[in-house]
């Protein structure tokens, strides 16, 4: 693949959907998501770049499945929606 943010970019992208969300939108950022993604490759005992691509793939292959689509938008509506005061 050619594109320059291949696997490392879309690696991150892939741990922030399943990261926080707030009204604003994606909590996590890019560079927290790939501490995260180090960390993980490390406790597991694999290569950096292995599981970046194996994120970033599962990224792309999400991107094009509707129902990433309607989960991804469901989270960040919940996020929208005003608090409640306890």
């Amino acid at each position: 693949m050619t594109d320059s943010r291949y696997p490392y970019t879309y690696a991150a992208d892939f741990i922030r959907s399943y990261g926080p969300f707030s009204a604003k939108g994606v909590v996590l950022s890019r560079s927290d998501a790939s501490k995260i993604r180090e960390a993980i490759a490390k406790a597991l005992g694999i290569d950096d770049e292995e599981l970046a691509k194996k994120l970033a793939n599962a990224e792309l292959a999400s991107n094009q499945d509707p129902e990433y689509g309607k989960h991804f938008c469901f989270r960040l509506l919940k996020a929208m929606r005003p608090q409640e005061e306890s």
